[in-house]
């Protein structure tokens, strides 16, 4: 300037048609570069997949003019999956701080100070001070500030940024402007954000540069800034003969091409307020849908939004998936059930407890994206028996009521989730023993004794009645009774045993007996077994019922009547509580079956081995009693008498 000054008036319509030329310029690069940012645009960003099926992501949507579109609805975005469109649940706009950087090109006109020796550094200072003040605490801007010397202050909050900008003092008469302010806050700005979709943008503040050149140097630095969508705001501070400069259109490309504006300031405008350039940035949208992929490994995504222009398409994102199918496992399934009948009613054989058995299961999914289900089955042997097609679906109810023998069963449980994809888990064995009560008439008598008693004594008592009321009970006298005994002891009224030939049983008469007495026969039907168990009272006297025949090569004890040949009713009991085998040379040798209140010869234990059983010997099976004998006893044992010897 100093040299066109010296120079006169002279060359005043040199420069005039100089600074039209440039301002030319600089109107063909607006040109081009709005014609740059004339389409609109959609910015899709890494989509999360965490809560699959259901999957969320952010999208910027611009116009033609690079201002966010705000009040889009749900139907206005349609994912691509896979090529496939998806429907959008929910679409949120949601409000996000910015990523900002500040670059100083320090240059003899920034010290250029007005009347009042203000610089015109100083008035931008002022002006960024204030549009830092009034930004709020939560959620803070991330703020930096460089220059030619490197960072000032790097990623800080609006307030730091003002205490660091207030104490930059660069020395702006001794630089030389150049780009590498620009550069530096280029790589500041394409840092990571410290939260997804904040946008990145850059205030550069510079005077003129005489690099004829400029041009091919911005370019790389703007091929960047477009990669990494930063958006570049230029303060263009100098006298307004270089507003029409090559350097000058050159920035003002720099700033349409990455979205951005120009504003030149020689000392009388005003400056305009840093938020009306950066409000449309802290605009962002959240979207969520349901996937319909059922298969794992690298998918596609991309939204098509639906503009008063047309529609606009994003770029493409990858979407990488590990689907497995849900896993169940069953909780704790019994490895035995035993039904028989329940304790309150012993002898009822068409009531048998448990009736039914619960089940429970747990669902892992091994791929971590937990999802709802839609069915779960139970089977056993391979027959459906329990079925959830509604929440909770980890809950099962085996029916028992038709199991009335005993048997091995497989359980097995398939679940089907949201996406179809089911697994079922391993077979697991179940044995259901079924214990029947005991059976026939004594069983019979048991279970109604209370009812058979009072309806003997109400027939005893109607019987008295019946007598006492048609006068037919009749009392003998004295004399009647004195001559009746009188009768009795007189020989000739007495009767005469005729003798009678008895015939020899058969073998197969002897069977017969065999058989009756292994059934429960009275003791004399059961004359042929070699031996019996005579049951006894606890303090060892005879007890009412029929002895046990032992005519069999074994006999077994217990309470169980698909193992123990003689059932045993009582609670100390095992299912198959003892075993009795006969022996080659006709002995008997007992031995315990692992029961629970355990076996006894005459009060002892009876050994792992068994006991060879003595005729008279005392037997406990737990608290019942009995005496074994033998059909035909050996003869009593005489005592031995040994002379002593005379003392010598």
């Amino acid at each position: 300037m100093t040299h066109f000054r010296t120079q006169g008036p002279f060359f005043r319509p040199f420069l005039n048609l100089l600074a039209a030329i440039s301002a030319l310029s600089l109107l063909v690069s607006s040109f081009i570069g709005v014609q740059a940012q004339g389409q609109a645009r959609a910015d899709l960003y890494p989509p999360d997949a965490s809560a699959f099926p259901a999957i969320s992501a952010q999208l910027d949507v611009f116009d033609a003019t690079g201002v966010f579109v705000s009040g889009l609805q749900p139907g206005a975005v349609t994912v691509m999956e896979d090529g496939q469109p998806r429907p959008v649940e929910t679409l949120t706009e949601q409000a996000l701080p910015l990523q900002l950087v500040v670059a100083v090109n320090p240059g003899p006109p920034l010290d250029v100070r007005d009347g009042q020796g203000i610089s015109r550094f100083q008035r931008l200072t002022q002006v960024l001070g204030g549009w830092a003040q009034a930004r709020p605490a939560d959620p803070a801007d991330d703020v930096s500030l460089v220059s030619l010397s490197g960072p000032v202050i790097s990623h800080a909050s609006p307030t730091d940024f003002i205490n660091s900008l207030t104490t930059f003092q660069p020395d702006f008469r001794a630089t030389v402007p150049n780009l590498q302010s620009l550069a530096l806050a280029i790589e500041t700005a394409s840092a990571s954000t410290p939260q997804p979709g904040m946008k990145r943008a850059i205030l550069f503040i510079t005077p003129h540069m005489d690099d004829p050149a400029i041009e091919s140097s911005l370019q790389p630095l703007m091929d960047r800034a477009v990669q990494n969508h930063i958006r570049v705001f230029v303060w263009f501070v100098d006298l307004e003969t270089y507003f029409a400069t090559t350097s000058a259109a050159a920035f003002n490309n720099l700033a349409l091409q990455t979205g951005g504006s120009l504003f030149a300031y020689s000392g009388t405008q005003q400056f305009p307020d840093p938020e009306a350039y950066f409000a449309p940035l802290r605009r962002i949208y959240n979207f969520k849908y349901t996937s319909a992929l059922t298969t794992g490994g690298d998918h596609t995504l991309k939204v098509d939004v639906n503009l008063p222009a047309g529609v606009v398409s994003s770029q493409e994102q990858s979407l990488a998936l590990n689907i497995q199918p849900p896993n169940p496992i069953l909780v704790a399934p019994p490895p035995q059930i035993t039904r028989q009948a329940p304790a309150d009613d012993p002898y009822n054989a068409k009531r048998l407890e448990p009736s039914e058995q619960p089940l429970q299961i747990i669902v892992e999914f091994p791929d971590g994206m937990k999802r709802s289900l839609v069915r779960s089955t139970l089977y056993v042997d391979g027959q459906v028996v329990d079925e959830n097609t509604a929440a909770p679906f980890d809950a099962f109810t085996w029916d028992l009521t038709g199991y009335n023998s005993n048997g091995e069963h497989q359980l097995m449980v398939e679940v089907v989730d949201s996406l179809g994809l089911s697994k079922s888990t391993l077979s697991v064995p179940v044995t259901v023993t079924v214990i029947q009560p005991p059976t026939g008439i004594r069983a019979f008598f048991r279970r109604y004794i209370q009812t058979i008693t009072i309806g003997a004594v109400g027939l005893a008592g109607l019987l008295l009645l019946f007598v006492l009321l048609t006068g037919r009970l009749r009392i003998p006298s004295m004399k009647a009774r004195r001559e009746a005994r009188k009768a009795s002891f007189d020989p000739l009224t007495q009767p005469v045993q005729i003798p009678v030939e008895i015939s020899q049983p058969s073998e197969a008469d002897k069977a017969k007996k065999r058989r009756t007495w292994s059934l429960g026969t009275p003791k004399a039907q059961a004359v042929d077994a070699p031996a019996s168990l005579t049951p006894l009272t606890p303090d060892g006297q005879p007890a009412t019922g029929n002895p046990i025949p032992l005519a069999d090569k074994e006999t077994t004890f217990g309470t169980d009547p698909v193992q123990a040949s003689h059932v045993l009713d009582e609670p100390s009991i095992s299912p198959l509580h003892a075993r009795l085998k006969q022996t080659e040379d006709g002995g008997f040798l007992l031995a315990d079956s692992g029961s629970v209140a355990g076996t006894w010869i005459n009060y002892e234990p009876v050994p792992r081995e068994g006991h060879r059983l003595e005729h008279g010997d005392v037997v406990h099976f737990g608290q019942l009693m009995y005496r074994f004998q033998l059909r035909t006893p050996p003869p009593p044992s005489q005592p031995k008498v040994t002379p002593e010897k005379p003392a010598e």
